[in-house]
């Protein structure tokens, strides 16, 4: 919260009536000289003169501001584009996980016969998806995938005794 000095002199800087701070600028005899200051400066008959070297210094620091916004601009374009080359190369040399195919359910009490042995399709798709290491060769596995096939031998395991 300002005080009701620093009131009247944003007010005298805005050019804007004291209103009700107005009274305080009566009393106070450093809001008082504050507020007259307008009144003096515009008694003056004389142009006020920046000085020598006004404009150069001026065209200083805008060019000064022009550099450091250029600087800026580039580093968060060289930012920018570093983060989207990173998520670029990673989306494409990243493998898609490949989705499990669903296992038959096996019955443990059923064993084959020797006529059905390997000549039966169904095997040979499942020997040749054993077989496959690329899809073996992860070093994660989908749990919940690998779980739904065990449902019917949890039975199995919790009857048994170690």
């Amino acid at each position: 919260m300002s005080t009701s000095c620093d009131v009247v002199a944003e007010r005298v800087a805005l050019g804007e009536p004291l209103g009700d701070v107005a009274e305080h600028a009566a009393e106070c005899p450093k809001c008082r000289r504050l507020a007259a200051l307008p009144a003096e400066l515009t008694a003056m008959r004389e142009e006020v003169d920046p000085g020598l070297g006004f404009s150069a210094r001026m065209t200083a620091g805008a060019q000064h501001r022009l550099v450091v916004r250029r600087r800026r601009r580039v580093a968060v374009a060289a930012v920018s584009a570093a983060a989207a080359v990173t998520m670029l190369t990673f989306a494409l040399t990243r493998d898609p996980q490949e989705a499990p195919q669903p296992q038959p359910a096996v019955d443990l009490g059923k064993q084959p016969s020797p006529e059905e042995g390997a000549d039966d399709p169904e095997d040979l798709r499942a020997l040749v998806q054993l077989a496959d290491t690329h899809r073996s060769s992860h070093f994660s596995a989908n749990w919940r995938a690998i779980q739904k096939p065990l449902k019917p031998y949890q039975s199995l395991v919790k009857g048994v005794e170690p």
